[in-house]
């Protein structure tokens, strides 16, 4: 969707227009999700529930969208700060479901694809035990794999001070993944 057509859209939505606000989260629906669930760890009720919370938040407050970034980059910003309630209510750690088990499978290639999937799910728990700084830059960064000066403007930091973030997230991931490492194997 072009600059105008979200324009348009914005202002069709501040006006009540629900299909328009529908229209505004369409585009990008899925790449928000995924992110929801990147920094929940993984835990899709959790990511639910912050996803649903947070476009119920941007509808409401849709008329103090003021356009100074995209809308999805404004959406984000909301799914962060959804985020950082719900992990503040409840103790700072999001509660996780347990990491479910397969059963075994007499088909190889459905074996790997569940391994890979609960490693994936072991990392984004890993990931979502960092400092919440830290899982922001490697969610954006190398999950969401956002451009750095993107991600440093939707975090409002500088470019510079991302580097360093993703820098030290990556080294503090790499200790707990090797602090962790039969989780893996």
């Amino acid at each position: 969707m072009n600059g105008f057509d979200e324009k348009t859209l914005v202002r069709q939505a501040a006006a009540g227009d629900v299909k328009a606000f529908s229209d505004l989260v369409k585009a990008t629906e899925s790449k928000l999700f995924s992110f929801a669930l990147s920094i929940c760890g993984g835990n899709r009720s959790t990511a639910e529930e912050i996803y649903q919370e947070a476009l119920v938040k941007a509808f409401v407050n849709i008329g103090k969208f003021e356009g100074k970034s995209s809308f999805t980059t404004w959406l984000w910003i909301i799914i962060k700060n959804s985020y950082i309630d719900f992990a503040s209510e409840n103790g700072k750690n999001v509660s996780l479901e347990d990491i479910e088990g397969f059963e075994p499978s007499s088909d190889v290639a459905a074996e790997l694809e569940l391994i890979r999937e609960d490693r994936a799910k072991m990392l984004r728990k890993l990931i979502s035990e960092l400092p919440v700084s830290y899982s922001e830059v490697i969610t954006l960064i190398d999950l969401q794999e956002m451009e750095h000066s993107e991600a440093a403007a939707l975090l409002g930091i500088d470019k510079n001070l991302l580097k360093v973030r993703l820098h030290r997230a990556r080294n503090a991931l790499e200790k707990m993944i090797q602090a962790n490492i039969e989780l893996f194997r």
